[in-house]
């Protein structure tokens, strides 16, 4: 049964695509961090460490679908680790000798970071995937609309002209700037964590980075310099750029849900077999372009938890930790939403040159 609109079968496609909801997903999740404790087990297996026939049964066996879910939950439940359970179920369906070597230098935030800068990393090329199709959206009305005189509008009112390609290119450079900053943060942000209990790698003596340099190597993140347990600020900066890309999308969307008032009626979206109203079919309320203007004011309400992220005491902090079980899932799931309900306004959207001039005209030259 759901409780949000986030898993509602009825509402999940307008806050979230399938493709986000699957990076998210629980089994994806888990599966995430079984991906760090098999490359871990590797890693270590190649620098001598553990024996490799070992790894090689970790490797093997790390896969959400040989494990008891419902087992890990009745655990989860009661030692309120999140990572515990996963270890048990995995040294379960594995030998005893293997058993001893999962997990080996570890703590569970190594787990749980890394593995979410994984799920991080997955979503991170969604949404410049979208952002690029969007952008050549606008690019195209640009190009089309160059010549289409209307309006320029200044404090909401009627200014000099301007054409709706000059429109369309301006939010496009906004847009271009957006793709810039996260393309720029990515080597920022996506950094893996595994430092051990506290960050020394003590539990590993000297080859500790040895074994953190090996191990980010397979999972294609970054290596920290400092591997801190309580370093938020990668994950606050990408939720953070996320909030920046809402404000542009939704600032587009407002213009196009501006420009469809009945007095001004120089746009139209079009989505096929969108209803207006129930009780007046004559209507074609800009429901889609409302949508991403909405979506984006509900992800930037995570700003704060973010920012709080990186608010963290001493060397591990459970507080911050697990936030991030919330706001991170929610931001990605409302941009790659916005992105691509506003990719559909755009491809579809009806622009109505004659309007535009009718109401350029209506100052009677003084445009």
């Amino acid at each position: 049964m759901s409780s949000t609109a986030f898993d509602s079968f009825y509402f999940r496609d307008r806050f979230g695509t399938a493709a986000m909801r699957a990076v998210w997903d629980d089994r994806r999740t888990q599966q995430r961090w079984l991906d760090v404790e098999a490359a871990l087990a590797q890693a270590e297996a190649e620098l001598g460490i553990i024996p490799a026939e070992a790894a090689d049964e970790i490797a093997r066996a790390a896969r959400i679908d040989r494990l008891d879910l419902q087992a890990m939950k009745a655990e989860f439940d009661a030692t309120w680790n999140p990572v515990v359970p996963l270890v048990n179920a995995l040294r379960q369906v594995i030998s005893p000798t293997a058993g001893r070597y999962v997990h080996w230098g570890a703590t569970s935030k190594n787990i749980f970071d890394t593995g979410l800068m994984l799920q991080i990393k997955d979503a991170y090329e969604l949404v410049l995937d979208d952002l690029d199709a969007l952008a050549d959206s606008l690019a195209g009305l640009a190009e089309e609309h160059r010549d289409t005189v209307m309006a320029g509008r200044t404090h909401g009112q009627h200014a000099i002209p301007i054409t709706f390609g000059f429109k369309a290119a301006v939010w496009l450079d906004e847009v271009h700037r957006q793709q810039e900053r996260l393309r720029e943060a990515r080597p920022r942000i996506l950094v893996g964590e595994f430092g051990g209990a506290v960050g020394t790698l003590a539990s590993l003596g000297p080859i500790g980075l040895e074994v953190s340099q090996r191990l980010m190597e397979k999972l294609e993140l970054a290596e920290p310099v400092i591997p801190v347990k309580t370093a938020g600020d990668r994950v606050t900066e990408f939720v953070l750029l996320l909030c920046m890309l809402s404000a542009t999308l939704g600032k587009i969307a407002q213009n196009i849900y501006n420009l469809q008032q009945t007095d001004i009626d120089e746009v139209t979206e079009f989505t096929e077999g969108k209803v207006g109203s129930s009780a007046m079919p004559h209507k074609q309320n800009p429901v889609a372009s409302g949508s991403v203007v909405f979506l984006g004011r509900l992800l930037r309400s995570n700003a704060g938890p973010a920012l709080d992220y990186t608010h963290a005491e001493w060397e591990d902090d459970h507080r911050q930790g697990e936030t991030a079980w919330q706001f991170v899932p929610e931001a990605c799931l409302l941009m790659s939403a916005q992105l691509q309900t506003l990719r559909r306004v755009l491809d579809g959207l009806i622009v109505k040159p004659d309007n535009m001039l009718r109401n350029l005209e209506r100052q009677q030259g003084l445009s």
